[in-house]
């Protein structure tokens, strides 16, 4: 049998000798190609599969984003919808031109129309009464004169009056919020299951807490010239359903 001898010749130092032969380096050799073979088979397999995985994990994400996506249409439709309503109720039921301007969907509309149906079973003046306790529809202080009005930056009015003077909630609901605003000094925001919220800014002294719960005419803060301001008034504005409108169309200086 042929014998190899393999010569391993050091820069110093005595040479070394390896005999192996013919059939034990034809094995070495398989068994060699073999495990390579076998390295490369797997580094492609376990490619494939990590990157099947980092598709996998992709998709999951996308599926998961679709379904919040979806989540959030869902929730907007239905505040759409409930704000489409109220404001139809409130327009009928008090004569305010507040109904939305935007064109609303079939089903929208017929979801208004049973709420129409239902209301019209009531008189007008009953759903007005259970109304008006959670809509802003009385003035915010007494005497006073609008020194601003609602516009595209200044989404509330301005009143202005003698310091001191008494500011009323206008609706009845919780204190969401008490205290100091950068630009609007001492603030007070009263909001209710109506979908109302109503901003008081640039009061001299909050009279009631974030949490407290007041009633539509009762005193919850004493103008005056706080935070940003040139000279003793009430910034007030309303918002329903998140959207900031235009007091003057719930106040009754409008009617």
């Amino acid at each position: 049998m042929k014998q190899y001898t393999i010569q391993f010749i050091p820069p110093e130092g005595k040479i070394r000798e390896l005999t192996i032969t013919q059939r034990a380096l034809v094995i070495s050799i398989t068994i060699g190609v073999i495990i390579i073979g076998a390295f490369i088979y797997f580094s492609v397999n376990i490619g494939r599969v990590y990157g099947k995985n980092i598709q996998y994990n992709l998709m999951k994400r996308k599926v998961a984003q679709l379904e919040r996506k979806q989540k959030e249409i869902e929730y907007l439709s239905k505040e759409i919808r409930k704000f489409y309503v109220i404001s139809t109720k409130l327009s009928n039921a008090l004569g305010l031109d507040i109904s939305p301007t935007e064109s609303y969907n079939e089903e929208n509309k017929s979801l208004a129309g049973r709420e129409n149906e239902d209301l019209n079973e009531k008189t007008m003046e009953e759903e007005a009464k259970r109304l008006r306790d959670f809509i802003p529809d009385i003035m915010p202080c007494f005497g006073g004169w609008i020194s601003k009005e609602f516009s595209g930056e200044h989404k509330a009015i301005d009143i202005s009056l003698k310091e001191g003077s008494s500011i009323f909630a206008t609706i009845e609901g919780e204190v969401v919020f008490s205290g100091e605003r950068q630009y609007l000094g001492k603030t007070i925001e009263i909001s209710n299951d109506e979908g109302f919220l109503v901003l008081y800014g640039h009061n001299n002294k909050n009279l009631v807490r974030k949490g407290a719960k007041v009633k539509k005419g009762d005193i919850i803060a004493l103008s005056g010239n706080t935070g940003r301001s040139d000279a003793p008034h009430l910034h007030y504005g309303i918002q329903m359903h998140g959207k900031w409108v235009n007091p003057i169309n719930y106040l009754p200086i409008r009617r």
